[in-house]
């Protein structure tokens, strides 16, 4: 994990998990971070629905169609999941950290 004492660089980007990695910037801010996750989450969704829709009279998949919309998806919800972490991580660094010696309550 990259030490943030000073300002986040570009050459810190993250890729959180072990798989495919999504590269993030770590300067981008958790707005656009959970923008993004909200993105692929609802393209996974989608796919999801398409599978659905298979169950209609006339329409037909055969197993390379279901096999590359599992791929897909696995490969949204994977970003998805690295920028929702990454999220987490910058708003936790936005937070500003308590002062010692101050007492609260």
């Amino acid at each position: 994990m990259p030490n943030f004492t000073q300002s986040p660089r570009l050459e810190d980007a993250l890729c959180l998990t072990d798989a495919e990695c999504l590269l993030i910037d770590p300067r981008a801010d958790h707005d656009a971070l959970f923008d993004q996750a909200e993105a692929r989450l609802e393209a996974a969704s989608n796919l999801m629905f398409t599978l659905c829709q298979l169950d209609t009279p006339g329409a037909s998949a055969d197993a390379r169609d279901l096999a590359n919309v599992a791929i897909a998806s696995r490969f949204l919800l994977a970003d998805s999941h690295d920028l929702l972490m990454a999220a987490r991580l910058v708003a936790k660094r936005q937070q500003a950290p308590a002062r010692k010696g101050v007492r609260h309550g």
